[in-house]
């Protein structure tokens, strides 16, 4: 039996060096299910504005290990990202403003019909879909909800990969085709709006 993903995510927060702790020393100290556990962490801040202002190296190294996943190379963040280093307290912060959210995903995930997730090609396709949904998550638009929808798509596909979720993790695949549409209508909205202040001031 698996162990809780919190105290699976306290274990990974609690064994990071105490002084400037780095995101590839997260990813040094675990195997698989770690990396997947890394992804849970880096998305859980834009689940509820926990920490704001990191949306773009987390998203960023959210998708350099969305890209390392469907290469099946082992989770390694350039040094830019991976050893950019956080003051001591941010990943307490991001843990204990994301308890609530980690307590939920303990209730929705469980070991039920995951089998063919270890297959190559379903970790290539849920690896593309973080890496995308990361991609998203990273662009600094002052646009409400373009990080939070985002975020929990990455959070629930990680977590039901992690917990061997077969069914949960077609809502993560659900929530990511929302955020697509999010962004297609946002588009369209600013282009809707750029189109009538050209009229207006061609009078």
């Amino acid at each position: 039996m698996k162990e809780p993903l919190s105290k699976s995510l306290k274990q990974l927060i609690d064994g990071a060096p105490p002084e400037a702790p780095t995101l590839n020393h997260l990813l040094e100290a675990t195997g698989e299910r770690g990396l997947q556990l890394v992804i849970v962490f880096m998305a859980l801040p834009f689940c509820l504005p926990i920490l704001p202002g990191v949306s773009t190296p987390f998203g960023l190294a959210i998708v350099f290990l969305g890209v390392r996943q469907m290469l099946n190379v082992p989770g390694r963040l350039p040094r830019f990202i991976g050893d950019r280093e956080f003051r001591p307290e941010t990943f307490q912060k991001v843990l204990r403003g994301g308890v609530r959210i980690v307590g939920w995903v303990e209730k929705a995930t469980h070991p039920r019909g995951g089998d063919w997730l270890t297959t190559a090609a379903a970790r290539r396709f849920h690896a593309f879909v973080i890496c995308l949904m990361g991609l998203l998550m990273s662009l600094p638009l002052p646009v409400p909800l373009t990080n939070t929808i985002p975020a929990w798509a990455i959070l629930i596909i990680a977590a039901s990969t992690a917990e061997s979720d077969g069914r949960l993790i077609w809502l993560g695949h659900l929530v990511a085709a929302g955020a697509i549409a999010y962004f297609i209508f946002v588009w369209n909205a600013v282009e809707e709006m750029a189109r009538r202040i050209a009229v207006w001031f061609s009078g």
